[in-house]
């Protein structure tokens, strides 16, 4: 499937398998377009990445200091994100940032 990020507003593609981690963050590269993102410090420079094992989206914390949640838990390891409609934010307070994932359709369009 061809995946993206919501994140603030804006569309992060998701690599596919066999390619480099999709990596979150206020300094990671796949994010330098997310208006605003950099200026949040609850988000690490490094925070997250997402990458393909068996057909199923992951997400690991990347030793961030307020912590990646998925469902409203903290990880530690590694955890599904899809397929299933798991909720994934970066940083647990009320400054922390919502991530949703969405499926494009062929023009590159969230279904």
């Amino acid at each position: 499937p061809c995946l993206a990020l919501v994140l603030a507003g804006a569309l992060i593609p998701v690599r596919g398998a066999g390619q480099d981690p999709t990596r979150l963050g206020r300094e990671a590269p796949d994010c330098a377009h997310v208006p605003g993102l950099a200026a949040l410090d609850q988000v690490s420079r490094a925070h997250a990445e997402l990458y393909w094992q068996a057909g199923r989206l992951y997400v690991a914390d990347t030793d961030s200091v307020n912590g990646t949640y998925v469902d409203g838990l903290r990880i530690s390891r590694p955890a599904q994100l899809w397929p299933g409609g798991h909720r994934l934010r970066l940083a647990d307070d009320p400054e922390g940032v919502d991530v949703t994932v969405v499926e494009l359709d062929e023009y590159g369009a969230p279904l």
